[in-house]
């Protein structure tokens, strides 16, 4: 390591023991969502930080693989060695830069600027720096303008909310978390590892694209906690009251006065677009109602729909329309006195698009009807979280839109198995139940909807996990039935063509067919037809067939005397070997014997079929082998103890999987399929959801588990791991052609909603 990077080192802050001390405790003395905010970015920045670590060890192996010398090669392996073993430091001192930024707005004496800083702006110590410094500082700075540009307006409320917390002014530069301190931290716990500048350079470029290009989705969590937290909840816009960073210009003062008026008001991109569509079908429930009309405030219509959803809740009555909530909050309001006011016009747009979301979700082919009337319970407390925060439809990550989402997707292959035994059903109950205490629980805590989604999830990984375990069974039963097909046809190929022109007598013919076949068949299944002993019984085949056939004379009866001795001792071993049964091997090595005997002496005549031994056709192995089949290698992610546990599947799975076991296209069908639906079938994924129509008109879902290649085999399971189709590439094709099968949609259901809400406003505002 070079002196002046050793300098470098001692221009950032190095907690000893005693200011460790003092440091954890001003980190104790955090308030409580400080505490939160820095937890949740420490989680995420570890999942960031780990991806990069895993990527340097392909990066630089790639580097030196494609090195030119062995000098560069071995610089690159050195490098991958040395990051390898300072990881786990790396890391570690990586975060204990970050709590040293979170330190610094507890304590005064850490708010100083930094030594460094000082350093920099001191002429008396300016000094020139090495190359390989320099490139490493234009790394960092690039890095750091990339992060503050890309994710700007984010890093400002973050910012502004942070500085309502903490007695240090927060700015973008000390912002524990921000893009500067987050790459000096990285920067400083990374000059440890003793790596060339080339190496060190491809660390920096991989930590650029796996850390700090991901960092926004961490921005957007970590201000949505303080939004939630209730921390300038309001703050909508480009914020003016932080400093921007020098490689961005400050805002104009007309951008400026814009974002003041509208700091209060709704200023999120998607409702703004949402508003503007919604706008051009006509007025709102207000227009032409006259300038006397008193809006409501949306802490109003909030209480109002509370009250409709605590009758929603007691009801407990399922949805096949949406609810007219409009009407609802009408009488609501005349039987409160306020005949004569309305909902503003925000709060109602608002309405109208939830409404038409779960239009679009009542109307969606993709679920079952009960579910759909489940879900559709949610819409009041849909249009709830949207009223109280505006910004709901542009957050992916919102804790009611991933809720319903997941609920969404669990249904997706869920079939109603009618109205008795509906009530039973495991997902049924647990989505019912996750609704009505939506219901019941939600008023203004948005957080029952993480509680609610922790607890739905917990609820599907153990549903997933039985269903994979179920299905890793129909995966390598299948795989083995495959294997098993493809070594019985591989035997008879190479047995058919030792045989092929030659007039082998019964007593050799039943014992390849019916015996040694099975030898053959083993050893096929467990080290492969290319196998050195696979080769060696089908010269033991070869031989018993040359012995049997061959014209006698004075020399091939010599290579006769030498060879029978051996050719029984390894036609014994192989049958031994596989467990044959003795007295059927008895027989035919009686019979054997005889005919070598007769070939010997030259009275050699037409041998009856051995007393007991199998027919002399290509047969199954016997049943007394007691080495089965392998099968595919099982799931490594399941413990062993899962396996012997897998739960097994009911009578009436079994029976609803079976049922479900029938061609989707006639066999004497001639009709040439298109390539195009080949095509389709060809780029069709593991893992998606399809609608199947039987050839008696039922429905069902299932979804692609496996194709099966040396079959061609498409299998099919339900949403339980069951087996319950298996379809060739042709037939899938026919299905595909004829409507009997389709692909159904498992996007996030919120996320398609929205997008048929907007595309359906755009085309009537076309049209």
């Amino acid at each position: 390591m070079s002196s002046s990077r050793i300098d470098d080192r001692e221009n950032v802050v190095q907690l000893k023991p005693e200011a460790k001390r003092s440091a954890d405790a001003a980190l104790a003395r955090m308030p409580a969502v400080m505490h939160q905010l820095r937890e949740k970015s420490r989680s995420s920045l570890q999942a960031l930080l780990s991806g990069l670590f895993d990527q340097a060890d392909d990066a630089l192996f790639e580097l030196a693989d494609k090195a030119t010398n062995n000098q560069e090669q071995n610089l690159y392996f050195d490098s991958m060695r040395q990051v390898r073993l300072c990881r786990k430091k790396t890391e570690a001192e990586f975060y204990e830069q970050l709590d040293v930024g979170f330190v610094r707005l507890l304590e005064p004496e850490f708010a100083t600027p930094d030594t460094k800083d000082k350093a920099e702006a001191d002429p008396d110590n300016l000094s020139l720096v090495g190359n390989d410094e320099l490139e490493e500082m234009v790394a960092s700075e690039a890095m750091v303008n990339r992060a503050c540009e890309q994710f700007a307006e984010s890093l400002q409320h973050l910012a502004l909310r942070v500085d309502q917390l903490v007695p240090v002014k927060v700015y973008l530069k000390n912002n524990p978390v921000g893009p500067e301190r987050i790459c000096e931290g990285f920067v400083s716990a990374a000059s440890r590892i003793e790596i060339d500048v080339k190496a060190r350079l491809v660390l920096y470029k991989l930590f650029d694209r796996c850390v700090m290009a991901q960092l926004g989705a961490m921005y957007e969590q970590l201000n949505q906690l303080l939004i939630d937290a209730n921390i300038l909840p309001s703050v909508r816009g480009a914020s003016k009251n932080v400093k921007q960073p020098t490689t961005r210009p400050a805002p104009t003062s007309q951008a400026s006065e814009k974002s003041s008026v509208n700091a209060d008001a709704i200023d999120d991109n998607v409702l703004v677009q949402l508003r503007e569509l919604l706008q051009g079908q006509g007025g709102g429930a207000n227009a032409g109602r006259g300038g006397e009309v008193v809006s409501v405030s949306s802490q109003d219509v909030v209480a109002l729909l509370s009250l409709a959803q605590q009758n929603s809740a007691a009801s407990e009555q399922t949805l096949q329309t949406p609810a007219d909530v409009k009407a609802l909050l009408g009488n609501l309001m005349a039987r409160s006195g306020g005949a004569d006011k309305a909902i503003n016009q925000v709060d109602e747009d608002v309405i109208n698009l939830v409404s038409m979301m779960f239009e679009f979700i009542l109307e969606d082919r993709n679920l079952a009807a009960p579910m759909k009337a489940l879900l559709a319970r949610l819409q009041i407390p849909m249009i709830k979280v949207a009223i109280a925060d505006k910004s709901f439809f542009g957050k992916g990550g919102h804790p009611a839109r991933r809720l319903l989402n997941e609920m969404a997707s669990a249904a997706l292959g869920w079939q109603d198995p009618g109205e008795e035994k509906r009530v039973k059903d495991a997902l049924y109950k647990n989505v019912d139940n996750t609704v009505s205490r939506v219901l019941a629980e939600y008023q203004k805590d948005i957080t029952v909807f993480e509680v609610l989604l922790q607890d739905f999830r917990a609820f599907q990984e153990k549903e997933k996990r039985r269903a994979q375990i179920l299905e890793q069974r129909t995966i390598d039963a299948e795989d083995g039935k495959a294997k098993s097909q493809r070594a019985r046809a591989e035997v008879d190929s190479a047995l058919a063509e030792i045989t092929a022109g030659a007039d082998v007598p019964p007593a050799a013919a039943q014992l390849l067919a019916a015996a040694w076949s099975n030898v053959l068949f083993i050893t096929c299944l467990k080290e492969g037809a290319d196998s050195e002993t696979f080769e060696a019984q089908l010269n033991t085949a070869r031989d018993l067939v040359w012995s049997t056939t061959t014209a006698m004379n004075a020399e091939n009866r010599q290579k006769l005397l030498k060879l029978v001795p051996r050719l029984l001792s390894r036609l014994r071993k192989g049958l031994e070997d596989i467990a044959f049964n003795p007295y059927q091997m008895g027989q035919m090595f009686k019979a054997l014997e005889k005919l070598h005997l007769d070939i010997l002496r030259g009275n050699a005549q037409p041998a009856t079929e051995v007393e007991g031994a199998p027919a002399s056709e290509p047969a199954a192995p016997a049943t007394s082998v007691s080495t089965a089949p392998p099968v595919a290698e099982t799931n490594t992610d399941i413990e062993p103890a899962e396996q012997q546990t897998a739960p097994e599947p009911t009578l009436a799975e079994r029976a609803s999987a079976e049922a479900m076991l029938e061609p989707l296209a006639n066999e004497s069908q001639t009709d040439a399929i298109d390539a195009q639906h080949l095509a389709l079938v060809s780029n069709l994924t593991q893992g998606s959801w399809f609608e199947i129509i039987s050839s008696g008109g039922d429905k069902y879902r299932c979804r692609l588990a496996a194709v099966i290649k040396p079959t061609g085999k498409y299998i099919f399971v339900n949403r339980t791991g069951m087996k319950v189709a298996e379809h060739t590439r042709e037939e899938l094709a026919y299905a595909l052609r004829d409507g009997k099968m389709s692909l159904l949609d498992d996007g996030m259901l919120f996320d398609r909603a929205l997008e048929s809400v907007i595309g359906n406003l755009r085309q009537a505002r076309g049209s």
